[in-house]
């Protein structure tokens, strides 16, 4: 419609079609824009892709990691108080095996002194000499006893060595020595061929027993370990202590 209408205009003036300028467009062409610069110069670069499993999911930054298992608490006690801090496992080393032999060498030497001291006191009241190979001969029975009952009766073991409390030691003492010294003194009768007479037997046993469960007696109270006394900041320490103390330093050295 517009066409023809032009057609008849230009026709009755004159004018030819071709001659007339195009109308002016409603929307002007839009300026030309240059590429952003912070796009890459290099338009053949290949992106970057990322090989991921169909049941992976991406990493997010802003997912929030899974919290932490919190340690599982120990409660100790009849007041089932947590417990915290480093646990020590004491394993046994060196240290520990001489310290322990340590102590059986010391009452075991204290053992037979005593009984020494027993026989030399016993010749020295019937007139003998002391200083004799008899005075050895004559507590031979009673040391080898004496050591067969503490072996079997714990004389030297956790008990015997006060490690466990000093009525436990003496406990651990008065067995061994109810049952070592009659067994010295069958030792002594079959050995002399004859049965010693009972005033001898009263005296012995008697004896015995004071040097015995007293001398160990008194070395476990003045050089307690008991374990009540381990929780102690000061304590008095022991023999004992001191003989692990200069092994551990000869093992360093």
């Amino acid at each position: 419609m517009v066409v023809l209408l032009l057609t008849q205009v230009s026709s009755s003036n004159g004018v030819p079609l071709s001659s007339l300028s195009p109308l002016p467009s409603s929307n002007p062409p839009l300026p030309f824009k240059p590429y952003p610069r912070f796009l890459s110069n290099n338009p053949k670069r290949p992106p970057n892709l990322t090989i991921a499993r169909a049941d992976s999911r991406p990493n997010d930054p802003t997912t929030p990691s899974p919290p932490l298992e919190d340690n599982e608490t120990v409660c100790v006690g009849e007041e089932r108080v947590p417990l915290e801090g480093v646990i020590r496992f004491d394993k046994p080393d060196l240290t520990s095996q001489l310290s322990k032999w340590g102590r059986v060498a010391v009452l075991a030497g204290g053992d037979v002194l005593v009984l020494l001291l027993f026989s030399a006191v016993g010749r020295f009241s019937h007139g003998f000499p002391v200083l004799d190979v008899e005075t050895l001969r004559t507590a031979d029975p009673f040391i080898a006893g004496w050591f067969l009952g503490a072996y079997f009766l714990g004389g030297y073991g956790e008990d015997g060595r006060g490690m466990n409390g000093f009525s436990k030691a003496l406990i651990a003492s008065s067995k061994s020595w109810g049952v070592g010294i009659p067994l010295g003194l069958v030792i002594r009768a079959v050995t002399s061929g004859r049965i010693p007479p009972t005033n001898f037997v009263l005296v012995t046993m008697g004896s015995t027993a004071v040097v015995l469960i007293g001398w160990r007696a008194l070395l476990f109270a003045i050089f307690s370990s008991d374990k009540s006394q381990k929780n102690d900041v000061y304590r008095r320490g022991s023999p004992f202590e001191l003989f692990e103390l200069l092994t551990s330093l000869v093992r360093r050295w």
